[in-house]
């Protein structure tokens, strides 16, 4: 499954679940457009297992409702 999300004309952020190795994985990553009108990843970005997914979540939505400041 993936997700994308506009930044600018030649950036935008991939969200996309993938495993590897047996551990399923949930990626965050900028591409960005290359001159043959390709999506390709930068080195900007993060992964981490799915199982981790509900924390990530949950630390998102404290920041989102302005928690922690």
């Amino acid at each position: 499954m993936r997700f994308e999300i506009e930044r600018n004309e030649t950036e935008r952020l991939m969200i996309e679940d993938s495993e590897y190795k047996g551990h399923k994985l949930v990626s965050m990553r900028i591409h960005f457009l290359s001159k043959e009108d390709e999506w390709l990843p930068t080195k900007k970005g993060v992964t981490f297992k799915r199982e981790q997914l509900d924390e990530v979540i949950g630390m998102l939505q404290k920041i989102a409702a302005g928690e922690g400041e």
